[in-house]
């Protein structure tokens, strides 16, 4: 500690203030280790730091002392004061704005750079950095929280509304320059005090401009959250704010919704989207502060709840979801409207999953004819046929083993062996070609086993591979084959203690993690040997966990439940500048695959609650109202964004085209943006664009949830239902599923009972983990 810098002491916290008014350091103690949040030192990204943006590029003040423990700092005669403090026995900040200029203030936002270090750049380091992971801006009040990949969470509290928040990113790179594309980490989390119009309706709408000689104040308090499930009682005793406890958040239409209140004595209503009152039923749970309420969801849609207690107010979204049918059959739809085209990126045609996924259980002539033909003729055009291999970018091996990923879903839906032949030649082009003999698949010296999820891919040919040996014995050696290839791979990841690496700018990344923790689930799955199982379990719950800081699980909104946070896909995708928070995305179905593995492993009810409000908020991707498909949710309350908006007049949809085309290179148009769906773009956009990577969350519905029910005994002894409804009388249960084409039961139960599922029973013993009706996907022994 230099001889300039102020320690700031509690019995339970101490925190360093360097000479310049920033942050330094904050420790909390507690009896088993000290939890140590990071700031950052250098200048730029330093913090707390009063900052504000005019429309151009931010301003930063520069901190006077101003008193003990007090700062004070001037942008366009705004004085901001800072003060640190305790409050409510937490590390506090009070800020005031004053406006001492003789015209109103009116920024597009103005507040504080926090200076927490949420640099993630390099392993082991970014296992102690801090991710943004929630941030919920009340009418009443503010609040969210940091999480490292260790799992230490930081919660932020403001008992005043404070109007929106934003995050600052690195730059990338330039292609073409002048032209920027974003990069791939986060240098700031700013509380915006102020901001512009307009924002979500339940972000304080009063905080855009400051009068003369008016002032405002608040306090941002930093709580140490002593482990997830205690976040929202923790903010709730710290700040004495309504919060929402919300396991579940997506139900099926006519299902009862339940959830928690934590509050003094709270006003809770629910409403359709329509504004019409729901009935609600509510009772007091032991502790006095927590209510339970039940409310049935009368019909597929999102319904918004909200909790008036005393002054304060917040909110959250309910959703009953569509039929997984209806869902698959809209995306099929939307991969016909939306153009799947021949690039360089396989996500410029990854909606042939969804095509062939609902022709198998959903044919319809019209548009399995469309999308079977079109799929076809985009093959011809990037891959040589006699040779078997791709004519273009073969180092992405992503857009091969993704191919061979389609080809299997077009083979099960249409029966056409050829599709398998040139799937299970693929796989010997990629593995002769781009395997390292370290097992991993790379893309010259980067490993790219977890770019997509090569693996897994190559696992899929082989189960399909495996179940048409049975009947032709041929098929067993090339499934095998890229059975052992695959495993290679895999051992690997395991092998790599999470020092994995990926495409692009290298970061903690959300598909770097997820996929290897899904690749190392599944082979989890196909093994028969116990040790070997729980080997592969263990290290993808390992990895599962770290992952917890890149996800929305807990946050009170339906639409964004088991989104990760993935925020530079949109230049690419629909060609929008700058980066933002699109959650759910395409790529947020590689951790639902991973925690539905988890499930199936462990049967931990926690792994397959999260997968199926992951499911519910992927398959509002699909307008419920209309029918139309969109590309991702935006979690952002505020952005000026610039989109593109002309055709690329040198190709057509049908056209080869490669390469990442800025959106600066076309007309472009700048508008706001805020908490909401964006549209997808393949429809008019000609060149090659990244919209259709939304099919990987159709197709992850089609694996886990499509044609799966699933019944859990939980420990009290209530029986809890997925995709299903069970009718229980003594030790036997009935179950009926919610859909026609569910003919799979996974059964969980701790207790001997008889089942009966699709005019079958059994009986079964306790302990019982395991699909005890229908078909066993996974296990497939070599």
């Amino acid at each position: 500690m230099t001889a300039q810098t102020t320690l700031w002491k509690h019995r339970d916290w101490e925190g360093r203030i360097s000479a310049k008014g920033t942050l330094e350091q904050l420790i909390f103690k507690n009896n088993r280790h000290n939890d140590t949040i990071p700031f950052f030192h250098q200048e730029s990204n330093a913090g707390p730091t009063f900052y504000a943006n005019m429309g151009g590029d931010n301003l930063c003040a520069t901190w006077i002392p101003d008193g003990y423990r007090s700062f004070r700092a001037t942008i366009n005669q705004v004085e901001c004061r800072l003060t640190y403090k305790e409050w409510h026995g937490q590390p506090a900040m009070e800020i005031t704005l004053e406006n001492k200029g003789v015209v109103p203030f009116q920024p597009v936002k103005a507040g504080i750079r926090l200076g927490i270090d949420t640099y993630m750049d390099k392993y082991p380091d970014w296992f102690g950095k801090y991710f943004p992971t929630l941030m919920m801006n009340e009418p009443t009040h503010f609040y969210g929280y940091l999480q490292t990949p260790a799992g230490h969470t930081l919660g932020l509290v403001s008992p005043q509304p404070v109007a929106s928040w934003s995050v600052d990113y690195n730059l990338g790179y330039q292609d073409p320059a002048p032209h920027w594309f974003m990069g791939h980490r986060i240098e700031s989390l700013n509380l915006d005090l102020m901001n512009a119009l307009p924002l979500p309706s339940h972000c304080p709408q009063n905080l855009w401009t400051l009068g003369q000689g008016e002032s405002k104040t608040w306090i941002v308090a930093l709580a140490h959250i002593s482990a997830p499930e205690q976040f929202e009682e923790t903010l709730h005793k710290v700040a004495d704010i309504p919060m929402l406890r919300m396991p579940h958040t997506t139900f099926r239409p006519n299902e009862t919704a339940v959830f928690e209140v934590i509050g003094n004595s709270p006003a809770i209503e629910i409403t359709d989207d329509r504004g019409t009152p729901l009935k609600t039923t509510v009772t007091t749970k032991a502790g006095g502060n927590r209510k339970e309420v039940s409310c049935l969801l009368p019909a597929t849609g999102l319904y918004t709840v909200k909790a008036t207690d005393g002054d304060k107010q917040t909110l959250g979204i309910l959703s009953a979801h569509a039929s997984w049918q209806q869902t698959l059959e809209q995306a099929r739809q939307g991969a016909l409207k939306y153009h799947q085209k021949a690039t360089s990126h396989i996500e410029s045609w990854y909606g042939f999953h969804s095509s062939f996924i609902a022709a198998k259980y959903f044919p319809c002539k019209q548009p399995d004819e469309a999308l079977r033909t079109r799929f076809d003729y985009l093959f011809a055009l990037l891959h040589d046929t006699q040779q078997m291999q791709p004519l273009y970018y073969g180092s992405r091996i992503q857009n091969t083993s993704g191919t061979i990923g389609m080809l299997v879903d077009k083979y099960e839906a249409y029966g056409d062996i050829e599709d398998l032949k040139k799937a299970s030649r693929l796989a010997d082009w990629l593995m002769n070609t781009w395997q390292r003999e370290d097992g991993a698949y790379v893309n010259h010296n980067t490993v790219y086993t977890s770019v997509i999820y090569v693996a897994k891919s190559i696992l899929e040919l082989t189960l399909t591979e495996y179940e048409l040996s049975k009947t032709n014995p041929e098929w067993k050696e090339p499934a095998n084959r890229h059975y052992a290839s695959a495993k290679r791979a895999i051992d690997q990841l395991v092998a790599s203690q999470g020092n994995f690496e990926t495409e692009g700018e290298l970061t903690f990344e959300d598909g770097m993690i997820s996929c290897s923790a899904l690749q190392i689930g599944m082979l989890a799955l196909m093994q028969k040997d116990e040790k070997e199982r729980r080997h592969y379990t263990d290290a993808m719950l390992q990895i599962l966990d770290s992952h917890a800081c890149l996800t929305q699980l807990r946050v009170p909104d339906a639409r964004r439940r088991g989104g990760t946070m993935r925020y530079w896909e949109a230049q690419y995708d629909v060609q929008m500048l700058p980066n933002m928070f699109n959650s759910p995305h395409g790529w947020s179905g590689w951790r639902a695959y991973a925690t539905y593995y988890a499930y199936l492993l462990t049967g931990n009810e926690q792994w397959l609650r999260e997968t199926y409000n992951a499911m519910g908020a992927f398959s509002h991707l699909i307008d419920y109202h209309t029918g139309d498909l969109r590309w991702a949710f935006v979690v952002d309350p505020y952005l000026r964004v610039k989109q593109a908006c002309s055709a690329d007049t040198h190709v057509t949809a049908d056209s080869l085209s490669f390469g990442n085309p800025h959106p600066e290179l076309y007309d472009t148009r700048e508008f706001v943006i805020g908490e909401q769906y964006v549209n997808m773009i393949s429809d008019w956009q000609t060149i090659n664009t990244q919209d259709n990577d939304v099919h990987e969350l159709f197709k992850c519905i089609g694996e886990t949830m499509l044609t799966n029910a699933f019944i859990i005994e939980r420990e009290n002894g209530e029986i809890l239902g997925y995709n299903c409804q069970v009718t229980r009388q003594g030790n036997q249960l009935t179950v009926k599923a919610t859909e026609k084409q569910i003919t799979n039961l996974h059964c969980n139960l701790r207790n001997a009972f008889s089942v009966r599922f699709n005019g079958q029973t059994k009986q079964l013993k306790p302990g019982c983990l395991e699909w005890a009706f229908g078909k066993n996907i996974y296990q497939v022994h070599y």
